[in-house]
């Protein structure tokens, strides 16, 4: 059984430079399950409202690709964005994967494992599945499941417009820079491990957005 939230309670949104990066890993690679983390700017504390303003997710890190259970390389990486996130004022705010297998789009333990180590030090953290059985050069509509963590248990919210910072800007971004092929100039994790030169903040990949903004 799926557990599902009401929309009022959404604890996260995506930019489109979040959004963008996230489908373009995953099309960079479509027969390999992709993975990264979700970036927020970092917030001085403030009393806790159940009502209150959502977790903007600014950016993501594409992570690895293929063989996502690798620990050794996962807690490298999550150390050098973790530094990364603090010299730039961020926090680590969620997690996204795409599976393997087209039209599997559900959360599995390397999903619930990296996130529930994300909870850990951010409590508002988000799971963002990308289907990518629906991945179009269009992109009309959102092809990510987002998953909040409400009762110790992962529970899906329905996901509308009201998710992102700005839908229709995400949409037109994606689907331009689909066409363009910039999916080929991203980089992961793993890119960066074969060649220290390869840079996963994606500077060129942001400047596309930015451009198109």
């Amino acid at each position: 059984m799926r557990h599902t939230i009401a929309k009022d309670d959404a604890l996260t949104r995506l930019t489109s430079q979040a959004y963008c990066k996230m489908v373009l890993h995953a099309a960079k690679y479509p027969h390999c399950a992709v993975n990264g983390l979700l970036v927020a700017e970092k917030m001085k504390p403030k009393k806790k409202d159940p009502h209150g303003e959502p977790v903007l997710c600014v950016d993501c890190v594409p992570l690895f690709h293929g063989t996502l259970a690798l620990a050794p390389m996962l807690e490298v990486a999550l150390t050098l964005i973790d530094t990364w996130c603090k010299e730039n004022n961020y926090v680590i705010a969620g997690y996204y994967q795409a599976n393997e297998r087209t039209k599997d789009p559900r959360l599995n333990q390397v999903a619930e494992k990296v996130a529930a180590r994300i909870s850990e030090n951010f409590s508002e953290a988000a799971i963002v599945m990308v289907d990518n059985s629906r991945l179009t050069m269009s992109c009309f509509e959102p092809i990510v499941h987002i998953y909040d963590h409400h009762e110790n248990k992962w529970k899906s919210r329905e996901v509308t417009f009201d998710c992102f910072e700005d839908w229709s800007e995400a949409q037109k971004i994606t689907s331009a820079l689909l066409e363009g092929r910039s999916y080929e100039n991203l980089i992961d994790f793993d890119n960066h491990l074969d060649d220290l030169r390869n840079d996963w903040t994606n500077p060129v990949i942001n400047k596309s957005v930015l451009d198109l903004c």
